[in-house]
């Protein structure tokens, strides 16, 4: 139906008149009396009209709506077409500079007082060093964006810039957010200043401002004290006009689209419960065993109950030394604290542990506030698995005896070094095929997040643990560590299954779990799920073994938890429980702690199920058949390759960044399958695609358009 544009509208598109006229309508000839009018129009007419229209608003800015791929690329065209101001390009970003002991929010450097600034130019800081700006695309406006650029946090300063492009001269609103202080600058000039100490979340600041005709320069100072630094930024248009581009945006790109597919429910915490999760596992009978970084464990008695008034907490034991796992069998509890695997019995049937034994103290403790322990991952013979960290900086990380290290403990109590070369290995777990892997965090010698099957003997590439091992008995690590070769050279490096890319693929990657539910929780039958305690997200694993190696690639898959994601388990009815900490560094989400269960609603996702390396490219699985148009299109598809340095600086940006070609593409039968064909397939490198304006045979958008390979080992031709 075309909405007549010759007199006012309504939001809706309907005339706006003399509300006492009688309206008779006849409908495939029935007259429809006021009553039935109003029920057609809310239930059948509005809802076709809103399909369709381009929404008209009143004043000098109509909203000209106008519906792109992407919601992204959506908000641009329409803040174009409706010559609303809008931010112009990627952000980007200059530091981190030294911030000590925050002593350094009102020293201004040179260039946050041009009234021009330009993202290819170089300037000068107040020591006198050159400094430029870097893109920074993963950053997203409205969502919390962590700025943890590979260099250590605490007392760092991050300049942000990005160009606003106005029509005419306006005012509007930016709303902000800042993990801690925060400066804008505008052309120049100061708009705001506050020095404080938070965790970034939206909409903290509602800042009005001025634009001038044409391009502006928006210079943003994150002033981080401790925790994670964060940012948060949209811009706010006129109230009526903000509405309708935000619930036009919702309808076709659902902030939350996850949501219809997995619900979170947040469950209770009774006042009084810090309940920073160190460790989850289920007990005979249902009951589910939480243990916290303060050094106790709960029991939660109806945990899956639809009524969250019949979930209880009981407190099984307290005075533990930074739990950080547990497994439990039958009647006997095992837990690692920092110095030691415990074995915990309730032996009186009170239900408070009563019986603590020492099942291995064979590793070494400094004191260094970064000696983690985490696990035990138990092999079906009654081994304990453990991954130990090393201490944090500098080039004396492995202080005590077997720090960096996996170890196994015998049902005995006996340690066996297994495997060498971890920094910060967060989370250790069994395969159902009985693999272990472990995970661990971007840092030293450790280019980003990264996935490592682990077998005896294995070398992942820190070298600080390595003054444990044989080969190195007589050998002294120098304090500022060794180059890559060097280490290739003394004992061979075992590269990750999985990378994680930095900032894309979450900031501190956790637990790995595997879907064993048989279908409950979805399409995603034994593929893996690793949690995120920056992002506040669970990303999804495919793996594969090519040449007797694994590999594969890494999907998003769920976001919008209350804080930093550390431990994961399901139930036995499918449910996947997420236990949560920010730990003082911080999280998306704002939170603290929490508690919360992630269930399939049973509406099955449009998704990208598996990405399968083939002798001449990849194969996609998707969970639905694609649409007849854009995804048989070669355009649809993009793919870009790149790799990271192996050093002892703190992190790597991705380097040697290549578009691959495509040079062919087939759809299966059924279309649920499409093979992208290209001959530039290198082994040792990161494979990243993106897929633009593909829709399911149902007409479902895809959820996530967007993978991540490593690439270990090419198929032979």
């Amino acid at each position: 139906m075309p909405v007549s544009r010759g007199f006012p509208l309504t939001p809706y598109g309907l005339p706006v008149g003399n509300t006492s006229t009688k309206v008779v309508v006849v409908v495939l000839g029935h007259t429809l009396s006021e009553e039935s009018l109003m029920f057609y129009l809310s239930n059948f007419l509005i809802p076709l009209m809103l399909l369709n229209m381009q929404p008209m608003e009143s004043g000098q800015s109509p909203l000209v709506y106008v519906k792109k791929a992407t919601r992204d690329k959506t908000l641009v065209a329409t803040l174009i077409a409706s010559h609303l101001p809008r931010p112009l390009g990627h952000w980007y970003r200059m530091g981190p500079f030294e911030n000590p002991e925050g002593q350094s929010f009102d020293i201004d450097q040179p260039f946050e007082q041009l009234e021009k600034l330009n993202s290819q130019n170089k300037y000068r800081d107040r020591s006198g060093r050159t400094r430029g700006w870097r893109i920074a695309p993963q950053l997203i406006d409205e969502q919390v964006n962590g700025l943890n650029f590979h260099a250590r946090n605490t007392y760092r300063i991050t300049y942000l810039y990005r160009e606003i492009h106005a029509d005419e001269k306006t005012a509007v609103r930016l709303s902000l957010g800042s993990g801690d202080g925060i400066k804008v600058f505008l052309n120049g000039k100061l708009q705001l200043s506050h020095n404080t100490e938070r965790t970034a979340a939206p909409d903290q600041e509602l800042l009005p401002i001025l634009l001038q005709k044409g391009s502006n320069h928006l210079l943003l100072k994150i002033c981080n004290l401790t925790g994670s630094t964060a940012f948060y930024f949209r811009m706010v248009y006129e109230p009526e006009i903000d509405q309708h581009l935000h619930d036009y945006l919702d309808r076709d790109f659902p902030v939350d689209a996850e949501n219809r597919h997995y619900q979170i429910t947040t469950l209770p915490i009774p006042e009084g419960v810090v309940l920073e999760v160190g460790g989850m596992a289920f007990a005979e009978g249902g009951d589910l065993l939480i243990c916290t970084r303060r050094g106790d464990i709960y029991r939660i008695k109806n945990p899956n109950s639809d009524d969250l008034t019949q979930i209880s907490y009981h407190r099984f034991a307290s005075g533990l030394h930074e739990p950080l796992g547990m497994v439990i069998d039958g009647d006997d509890v095992y837990v690692v604290q920092r110095p030691e695997l415990t074995r915990l019995r309730d032996t009186t049937g009170d239900g408070i542990a009563d019986e603590f034994v020492t099942l291995s103290d064979a590793w070494g403790l400094s004191g260094d506030y970064h000696e983690y322990a985490f696990g035990p991952a138990r092999d079906n013979k009654g081994n304990f698995f453990i991954t130990l960290n090393v201490g944090f900086g500098g080039g004396h990380q492995s202080k005590a005896p077997w720090r960096g290290w996996c170890v196994k403990v015998a049902p005995d109590g006996t340690m066996t070094p297994w495997a060498v070369g971890l920094r910060s290995p967060n989370g250790i777990n069994f395969s159902p095929q009985g693999d272990l892997f472990y995970v661990d965090n971007q840092g030293e010698w450790v280019a980003t997040n990264k996935m490592h099957h682990i077998q005896r003997g294995d070398f992942f590439g820190h070298a600080a643990g390595l003054r444990w091992h044989p080969k190195w008995h007589d050998i002294t690590i120098p304090a500022s560590g060794l180059r890559y070769d060097a280490l290739n050279t003394i004992i061979p490096i075992t590269p990750p299954c999985i990378w994680f890319p930095y900032g894309k693929m979450g900031q501190s990657a956790s637990e790995p779990i595997w879907d064993t539910s048989n279908g409950q929780f979805g399409p995603f039958q034994g593929q893996c799920f690793v949690g995120d305690q920056t992002k506040s997200t669970i990303m999804r694993v495919f793996l594969e073994k090519v040449n007797d190696r694994f590999q594969g690639a890494c999907f998003p898959f769920r976001n919008q938890f209350l804080c930093g994601v550390n431990r994961l388990v399901f139930d036995p009815d499918g449910n996947l429980y997420v236990g949560m900490t920010n730990r003082g560094w911080g999280s998306v989400g704002g939170s603290p702690y929490g508690l919360q269960r992630l269930r399939y609603t049973g509406r099955l996702p449009f998704e990208i199920q598996q990405m399968r390396l083939r002798k001449n490219g990849f194969e996609l699985v998707f969970t639905k058949p694609i649409g007849a148009k854009a995804g048989r299109k070669l355009e649809a598809y993009s793919l870009l390759s790149y790799t990271y340095h192996h050093w002892r600086t703190y992190g790597s940006p991705e380097i040697d960044r290549k578009t691959v070609k495509l040079d062919q593409i087939t759809v299966s039968s059924d279309s649920k399958r499409v093979l992208l064909n290209t001959e530039q397939l290198v082994a040792g490198r990161i494979y990243e695609l993106h897929i633009e304006g593909l829709i399911s045979i149902d007409d479902d958008p895809l959820l996530h358009p967007e993978a991540y390979y490593t690439l270990n080992e090419l198929i032979p031709q």
